[in-house]
């Protein structure tokens, strides 16, 4: 009888047994793998995966754990991409990650007071650190494996009061050449009133069809604040797939933003739970995707306090063949009044080939709430284009002046200005390459 992929995963990767682990972690990882086994990787027949059959992206290579390597990286475009460029400019601690482990050697971070960094593997051992991996494995089976395979995260954390002042930038690179895949757990908690900046990178070597595991658990204490900033330019074949489980206290503030640019099929999922009264999250993105390329921004607010805001907004552009999805579903409990929760998705399809699936969900079970959801899918303005025509811009710039104006509005929220010309940086060098790739296709 054929072993299924899920177990022919786990087969490939049942070497990888952890050294030290306390035995709280041993435990976690027995039911996390049990989990995983009994569920499989989510495919079309799953709601929260409708969309995004990762199954069958799986289905076709047999991946074995990544290597660690511990030699110098060349941050080349033409290698890596264009977004091994991105952030340059900015004044930022660096944090580097090479297939899954964390380099020390290629980091720099001169932390100020109240600010550490920890592997995770010295972190696990601490007493009462269980307390910041969540235990819902059992609703995400991709969490769950991310559980029972873990190997090497960051631990950031900010101490009461203070500010980290300077971003830190935690940048992973994919060496691999192969099928391989990695799994980090990165932790991320702010105590109260504490503020922290993070910029977050990914990208790969070559068309390497690797697989980027990335789950990050996000808790902010009573009136923090985290502005986090994630680029995806992974290899053209690669999966990416990451979730943020964040975690809000009372007054706590979070800004999200994502761009995915890379990878075959990509898959970014913010999960977060209002904890104290006050708290607001805004959870934004943009996906800019050619070729058959398949890119999912998902998000899940659960209001289970009152007084709290949220707002999802992603904007999507579209061409050849490309696929976007938007997920976001908002839950609003019995008692939790006062409750503001928006979300809202845009889509420019730029070929009639592309296309765009949409599913914003409102749940509410309270009556004292302001709650709105939308979805639009549309394409160039033709009589805008022909006006820019009309004065003499040729059509490629007149098409990337126009999405740019309508991306615009998500990346106007990003609060940075550096970062913020980066990001539009990024997407006009995308542009440029959807614009050449089109031209020799036709």
């Amino acid at each position: 009888m054929t072993a299924s992929i899920e177990e022919q995963y786990l087969e490939a990767f049942s070497a990888l047994a952890p050294q030290g682990d306390p035995a709280w972690l041993l435990a976690r990882r027995r039911m996390a793998r049990d989990i995983f086994a009994a569920a499989g990787f989510p495919h079309r027949r799953v709601e929260a995966w409708r969309y995004t059959d990762l199954r069958r992206a799986l289905a076709k290579e047999g991946y074995v754990p990544a290597q660690r390597y511990d030699g110098p990286l060349a941050y080349d475009v033409e290698t890596v991409g264009p977004g091994a460029a991105a952030f340059g400019d900015v004044e930022r601690h660096m944090l580097v990650c090479v297939n899954g482990f964390f380099r020390p050697d290629l980091s720099s971070a001169d932390l100020p007071e109240g600010v550490s960094i920890k592997p995770l593997s010295e972190a696990v051992k601490e007493t009462g650190f269980e307390d910041f991996l969540t235990t819902d494995d059992n609703l995400h089976p991709v969490n769950a494996l991310n559980s029972a395979l873990m190997q090497d995260g960051l631990v950031i954390r900010v101490e009461a009061g203070k500010d980290a002042g300077k971003p830190l930038h935690m940048v992973h690179v994919t060496t691999s050449a192969g099928a391989s895949a990695a799994h980090m757990r990165h932790v991320i908690a702010l105590e109260e009133d504490a503020k922290l900046c993070l910029l977050e990178t990914h990208l790969g070597q070559g068309g390497a069809g690797y697989l980027a595991n990335h789950v990050t658990e996000t808790h902010l204490g009573e009136g923090a604040a985290l502005t986090h900033i994630k680029l995806q330019d992974e290899a053209k074949d690669a999966l990416h797939v990451a979730a943020n489980n964040l975690r809000l206290a009372a007054n706590a503030k979070y800004y999200g933003f994502v761009l995915a640019l890379g990878a075959r099929l990509s898959r970014h999922e913010t999960d977060a739970v209002f904890k104290g009264e006050g708290a607001h999250a805004d959870m934004h993105g943009a996906l800019a995707l050619r070729g058959k390329q398949l890119g999912d921004i998902s998000t899940y607010v659960d209001h289970a306090v009152p007084g709290c805001s949220s707002n999802a907004h992603v904007k999507s552009v579209l061409d050849e063949e490309a696929t976007g999805v938007f997920q976001g579903r908002v839950l609003v409990a019995k008692d939790a009044q006062k409750t503001d929760g928006r979300q809202l998705s845009n889509a420019l399809l730029l070929s009639r080939d592309a296309g765009m699936n949409a599913k914003p969900e409102l749940e509410i079970y309270a009556d004292d709430v302001q709650c709105a959801h939308g979805s639009t899918i549309g394409e160039l303005d033709e009589t805008a284009l022909f006006y820019l025509r009309s004065r003499g811009i040729d059509e490629a710039t007149a098409r990337s002046l126009l999405i740019r104006a309508f991306l615009d509005e998500v990346l106007e929220t990003i609060p940075l200005d550096g970062v913020k010309q980066d990001i539009g940086s990024q997407i006009d060098v995308w542009f440029r390459a959807s614009a050449l790739a089109g031209s020799e296709t036709r």
